[in-house]
């Protein structure tokens, strides 16, 4: 087919299609004439080679360390489970609490959120939060239960529970005065078979 074009126009023509340098309509309108135009279209694929290149012909870089520390701060402010209450991978469960409903507890001024049930072993994981003077009722523990202190002040049987502090109840052990002054937030593993007691 007869060429409307020197050599020249398609060498900058096709230099600039492979960089990526057209705009979308031209990109189009040249893609339909490369079809119909073998030295458009050798000029291409010569370029291409080079294009691709491009890349690996810069030395690497490393980020400024305020860039570096913003963009780790982005990716870690925007995880997933910011945006995903619950993600099952690879039998793993991930649970994003934040989006979890408080909901009322078994006493005034308790709530919980609901992490994990296994069924199975009638065994449940829970974030439990207490208001200032809360009380939990008296309790028997059907099954070993765990309590770890996320943040405030937590009286059980009469030892006093800090941030960070674990307590590890045995199956027949009875917890009593669990209380606390300021309020607390602690996760717990027990059994769904405890008994409870007004």
């Amino acid at each position: 087919m007869t060429q409307l074009h020197s050599p020249e126009e398609a060498h900058e023509r096709a230099a600039l299609y492979a960089l990526g340098a057209l705009m979308q309509d031209e990109a189009q309108v040249f893609e339909q004439h490369l079809v119909t135009c073998s030295l458009c279209a050798d000029e291409v694929a010569a370029f291409a080679a080079a294009t691709q290149e491009l890349g690996h012909g810069a030395l690497p870089q490393p980020p400024r360390p305020e860039v570096r520390a913003r963009v780790l701060n982005s990716v870690t402010s925007q995880g997933i489970l910011k945006t995903h209450p619950i993600i099952d991978k690879d039998l793993v469960r991930f649970v994003g609490s934040s989006w979890l409903e408080w909901t009322p507890g078994n006493a005034p001024g308790v709530e919980v959120k609901m992490l994990s049930v296994d069924k199975a072993r009638s065994y449940f994981t829970t974030l439990v939060r207490m208001a200032p003077g809360a009380i939990l009722p008296s309790h028997r523990h059907a099954d070993i239960e765990e309590s770890y202190l996320l943040e405030g002040d937590l009286f059980v049987s009469g030892v006093l529970m800090q941030q960070g502090d674990y307590c590890r109840a045995e199956a027949g052990s009875l917890h009593t005065g669990v209380t606390t002054k300021t309020g607390c937030v602690f996760l717990a593993v027990a059994s769904s078979r405890d008994e409870w007691f007004a």
